[in-house]
């Protein structure tokens, strides 16, 4: 019997039957079964977006109240890794969700809920993309949690650093430990306040620095985002915006290089804003007025220089409709360039709107700014030859941005800060606004700033306070005329 068995075995190992399991299929067997860990993984999430295959993209989201009420949590699934950035709760679903929509609110991220199975896609105004779920413990014996909810948020796209940020406070939030009265007292709603802090504090440590050489460096700086911006790559492109974004910060950069880099966006130069000594710098402008088309390019035209336009349609569209399109990657890279062209033009009008009222901290450089242009002359030069350049007016663009609150915060948020800085520096401004309806439009986004996006509503009230401002005004004057 033995030796039937033995040359049985024998014939099988001859004719491939047999195989024998050495170490390096083991590694490939091991490997096999980590794949289909995250195989079922990214099913799951998936799922929660609606990309099912064969099936279309569900808009879960109650776009009305924008509040997050899941029906349903779905039990953690065997082999499915929970993310470091998670965190069990002995609570039950509802108040755990509560606690994280209005936690989501105070910190200004955008997000869309899907009640069917407790998930949320959330953007931050840094464009960092997380995903947060909600999953159900059984609480059997032998489990690694008792009864209750665990919270697990990923990031899918964006900075790691501002994404470790934000789930400090989300995860808190999540357990009750976050306190939203106390986050705004401290932080004044921006969570990467207590860093900005430390670079002005840096900044200011910089003593009896010569006024030319600071603005050497500025002139470098603005040179080098430009040659960024003119580059056909689109990684490149995002890199020269967000350089411009940082030199527009007189919080992270010093108001002497702020001041010239507003300039050069809203004026395509640097006259006025540099000093006027004879030793002054010496520098090319055709690069300046090529950054200026380029950011007014991007936030009415959707586009760099002679490409196509993306339309409002294209925007809007779905996800498949858009694989089906052509360039769905570059679509989505200019809508990223839009975001960020709008905050570079939201800080440079910031920057000339303050600079008449002066720094109320101002740097104990060597020398103080020199008296410049008027802010209601710039912000008029800008919006003129903005129009000449685009063939589009700024104001008409802003309000129709802030008109997308609802499906896109953070660039009606963007919008709202250019309408005050541009209205409260110019009268002519505020009347045109008005014209096109600004008033109806603010009205509409603040109610979304107020439910979902608290940097909204603070943008949207001022700029409320503007035109009211400029009602009382015209009601004075007609008092006066009157009597």
């Amino acid at each position: 019997m033995k030796g039937r068995m033995i040359k049985a075995l024998k014939l099988m190992s001859h004719r491939g039957g047999l195989q024998k399991y050495n170490l390096h299929q083991l590694h490939q067997s091991t490997g096999v079964r980590m794949k289909v860990m995250l195989s079922i993984k990214r099913l799951f999430f998936n799922k929660a977006e609606g990309k099912s295959e064969g099936q279309p993209k569900e808009d879960y989201a109650d776009e009305e109240a924008n509040l997050w009420s899941p029906k349903t949590v779905r039990t953690v699934p065997a082999f499915y890794p929970l993310e470091k950035s998670s965190r069990f709760i002995e609570d039950d679903h509802l108040s755990v969700a509560s606690r994280l929509s209005e936690c989501l609110r105070v910190l200004s991220v955008h997000a869309t809920y899907n009640d069917e199975i407790a998930t949320a896609s959330l953007v931050t105004g840094e464009n960092v993309e997380m995903h947060l779920s909600l999953w159900k413990t059984s609480g059997v014996e032998g489990t690694k949690y008792p009864a209750g909810i665990v919270v697990e948020l990923q990031r899918r796209k964006g900075d790691s650093i501002v994404f470790h940020r934000y789930s400090r406070y989300i995860l808190d939030a999540a357990m009750g430990e976050f306190d939203a009265s106390e986050f705004q007292k401290a932080t004044g709603g921006d969570v990467a306040h207590m860093y900005t802090k430390k670079a002005e504090r840096m900044l200011k440590m910089q003593t009896g620095k010569p006024a030319a050489n600071e603005e050497e460096s500025a002139i470098i700086a603005v040179e080098i985002a430009h040659g960024l911006l003119m580059k056909d790559r689109m990684d490149a492109r995002q890199l020269g915006l967000e350089s411009l974004c940082l030199l527009t910060d007189p919080a992270k950069t010093g108001i002497t290089t702020a001041l010239i880099a507003s300039h050069v966006v809203l004026l395509g130069t640097a006259q006025g804003a540099t000093s006027t000594a004879e030793d002054s710098v010496i520098f090319d402008e055709s690069p300046f007025q090529e950054i200026r088309e380029t950011v007014l390019s991007l936030v009415q035209l959707r586009r760099i220089g002679d490409e196509t336009e993306l339309s409002e349609g294209e925007d809007d569209r779905s996800e498949d409709d858009d694989f089906e399109g052509k360039h769905f990657q570059e679509r989505e890279y200019m809508s990223l360039l839009h975001n960020l062209a709008l905050a570079v033009i939201a800080n440079a009008l910031e920057v000339v709107e303050n600079i008449d009222s002066g720094d109320p901290e101002p740097e104990t450089t060597g020398t103080n700014p020199k008296a410049r242009v008027e802010s209601s002359d710039i912000t008029s030069a800008f919006m003129n030859e903005g129009k000449e350049i685009t063939s589009k007016e700024i104001l008409s663009t802003l309000i129709s941005e802030l008109g997308k609150a609802a499906k896109k915060p953070h660039n009606a948020t963007l919008s709202a800060k250019c309408l005050s800085s541009l209205m409260g520096a110019s009268d002519d401004a505020r009347r045109r606004a008005k014209e096109l309806g600004a008033k109806n439009v603010v009205s509409t986004a603040l109610d979304v700033g107020v439910r979902t996006h608290a940097k909204l509503e603070t943008e949207c009230k001022k700029v409320v306070r503007v035109l009211t401002q400029q009602e009382t005004e015209e009601e004075n004057q007609q008092e006066d005329e009157e009597n």
